[in-house]
């Protein structure tokens, strides 16, 4: 079976606070030739639930999201999401947004990653202060 998989079924997996549906999502990824497609903006929101209404640290949520990722049933777009989670635990001024943005601004080579938004800026190098008319001149 090849379907993708809801930030709802992630959380089950890796919190095991609903033993029902734990179960029921191991078993649908360790039935043989499964695999299942997780979004990054299922992984987003994964990383926000973990952090604000379960009070995982930074390195808490990447450690349990690398373990989802690293199942062998699961494809996720992990060339991006790797560099993402080490931004996200290296630079605790950002938000796991602002590292996405970032990262995902470097690896496709379309840097410097515009902003407003002077933490960003002065914080991930692949972001940049964008300037007024009136600040260059």
């Amino acid at each position: 079976m090849t379907a993708s998989l809801d930030t709802d079924l992630l959380l089950r997996l890796t919190l095991r606070d609903v033993p029902e549906q734990y179960d029921c999502v191991k078993s649908l990824i360790k039935a043989p030739g499964a695999r299942y497609f997780v979004s990054d903006l299922a992984i987003a929101e994964m990383v926000h639930a973990l952090q604000h209404h379960y009070g995982f640290t930074r390195s808490q949520v990447a450690e349990v999201v690398r373990a989802v990722l690293t199942d062998p049933g699961i494809e996720a777009n992990r060339a991006l999401l790797d560099p993402v989670l080490s931004s996200f635990v290296n630079q605790p001024a950002l938000s796991y947004s602002d590292c996405y943005l970032a990262e995902e601004a470097r690896l496709s080579g379309r840097v410097p990653l515009l902003t407003f938004d002077r933490d960003l800026a002065r914080h991930h190098p692949s972001a940049q202060l964008a300037r007024t008319r009136e600040e260059t001149t």
